[in-house]
C-alpha cells in the first residue's frame, strides 16, 4: 500500500511533513477514490465513515467522542491501516466555547471555535417531534441585509468547509446526548450564518454526507436550504439535491427589497421567481417562503395582496416571523393583530401559512440575530 497523505517540505532540518486531510471534508464517494488511489480497497471508507459517524451518534460523554475519533480505536481496521490513516488523515471538529439555553423556548445556542480559532454560531431548537440543528455555512455574511446582524453588523470573514459544517451537526448531538436532551439530531436547517449558495460547493458536499446511509442517513424531506436568492442556479441545486427550499423573501416588492436586501438590486424579483418555477416539486412539496413581519413596513393587508400576486404562480407555503430586533435596524416587530390579519388574508386565498415563533431570541440566537453574542 502506498503512503497516504500528502508531503511539504518545511524544514531542511526536518524533511518532510505530512499536510493532513480531514476526513469531514470528503464524501463518501471522494473518500473512496482517495483511498483506492492509495492501494486501499473502497470498501474500507464504508467501514471508516461507519465507525465515525454511527459511533459519534452514539457516544454519551465527550472523552468517548474524542476516543471515537482516534484511528487508534477504529478496531474495525487492521493495525497497518490505523497507522498509516494517523499519518495521513485528522478527524478535526470544533469546540464548544459556550452555550447559552433560552429557558423561554428550550433552545441552545453554541459558540464553537474552529481549529484556525475562528468562531461558528449554531442552534439546537428542541420540538415535540423532533430535534433541529441550525448551522452556519459561512463566518459572517455578505449580503448586508438591514435587518440581520450577521451582515450588517459583522460582514464577511470566509465560508466554511464541509467539515466545519458537519463539524456542528456532531458536535451538537453530542451535547444532546451528554445532557440526556434527546436520541438524536433528527433535521438540519442551513439558516445560520451565512448565504448558502455563495458556498454552494461546501454546502452540497456537506448535504451529501447527511444524508449518506453509512453516515447520518438523513432524509431529503429532513434537510432544509434557505437563500435570500441570489443568481446562483438554485433550481438546478435543488433538483439535484431534492431538499427543502426556504427563500427568504421578507418583502413583496422591489422597492422594498432594494431598500433592505441590497442583494435584490443584483437578482431582483421578477429573476427570482422565474429561477424559482423551475423546481420540480412532487405533490407534498413546497417551496417555504419566509417572511418577516415588520411594523408598519411590510405587514398591512396591501402587502399581503402584493404578496399573493408574486407568489400566484408558485406552490409555496408561508412562515409569517416577528421581527427580532437588532441595535443596527430600528425597527419593531409586527403587532400580534397585524400579524393575525395578514395571515387570515393569505388563508382566504388557499394558501398554506404558519405563523413562527424564533427560537432562541432571549439570547440573540433567533432569526437575523445571529452575531457572535457570548452571554452566561
Amino acid at each position: 500500500m502506498a503512503m497516504l497523505g500528502v508531503y511539504k517540505k518545511v524544514d531542511i532540518r526536518w524533511g518532510y511533513q505530512i499536510m493532513k486531510k480531514n476526513i469531514l471534508n470528503f464524501t463518501l464517494a471522494e473518500f473512496k477514490t482517495e483511498l483506492e488511489k492509495n492501494g486501499v480497497k473502497p470498501f474500507r471508507a464504508q467501514q471508516i465513515f461507519k465507525w465515525i459517524y454511527a459511533h459519534s451518534l452514539d457516544t454519551i460523554a465527550s472523552q468517548s467522542l474524542g476516543m471515537i475519533m482516534d484511528f487508534k480505536n477504529m478496531t474495525n481496521l487492521s493495525e497497518k491501516l490505523q497507522n498509516e490513516l494517523a499519518r495521513s488523515y485528522t478527524i478535526n471538529l470544533p469546540k464548544i466555547k459556550h452555550v447559552a439555553h433560552s429557558k423561554a423556548d428550550n433552545s441552545y445556542k453554541f459558540l464553537l471555535e474552529s481549529k484556525n480559532k475562528d468562531l461558528i454560531e449554531s442552534i439546537l431548537m428542541i420540538y415535540e417531534n423532533r430535534i433541529t440543528v441550525c448551522v452556519s455555512c459561512m463566518i459572517g455574511c455578505p449580503l448586508k441585509c438591514k435587518f440581520c446582524a450577521t451582515g450588517s453588523e459583522i460582514g464577511f470573514i470566509r465560508k466554511l468547509t464541509c467539515a466545519e459544517i458537519i463539524g456542528q451537526v456532531i458536535v451538537v448531538q453530542q451535547f444532546l446526548k451528554e445532557k440526556k436532551l434527546g436520541d438524536k439530531v433528527t433535521n438540519v436547517v442551513y439558516m445560520g450564518m451565512g448565504e448558502p449558495f455563495l458556498n454552494v460547493e461546501n454546502v452540497e458536499k456537506s448535504i451529501e454526507v447527511l444524508r449518506d446511509d453509512y453516515s447520518f442517513g438523513m432524509a431529503k424531506s429532513k434537510i432544509t436550504v434557505s437563500t435570500s436568492g441570489v443568481p446562483q442556479n438554485i433550481a438546478a441545486f435543488i433538483n439535484k439535491q431534492q431538499v427543502v427550499l426556504a427563500v427568504s423573501l421578507h418583502f413583496p416588492t422591489n422597492e422594498l427589497r432594494d431598500k433592505y436586501m441590497p442583494v435584490n438590486k443584483s437578482f431582483p424579483l421578477e429573476k427570482l421567481i422565474i429561477e424559482l418555477k423551475k423546481i420540480k416539486l412532487t405533490k407534498r412539496q413546497y417551496i417555504t417562503i419566509e417572511y418577516m413581519m415588520l411594523d408598519g413596513i411590510n405587514d398591512t393587508v396591501a402587502h399581503a395582496k402584493q404578496l399573493v400576486k408574486l407568489l400566484s404562480t408558485l406552490k409555496v407555503k408561508i412562515n409569517l416571523i416577528p421581527y427580532n430586533p437588532i441595535k443596527g435596524f430600528d425597527a419593531k416587530p409586527s403587532k400580534e393583530e397585524n400579524i393575525k390579519t395578514f395571515a387570515e388574508y393569505l388563508k382566504s386565498k388557499n394558501i398554506f401559512v404558519f405563523v413562527r415563533l424564533s427560537k432562541g431570541t432571549e439570547f440573540e440566537g433567533g432569526c437575523g440575530q445571529f452575531a457572535f453574542k457570548k452571554l452566561k
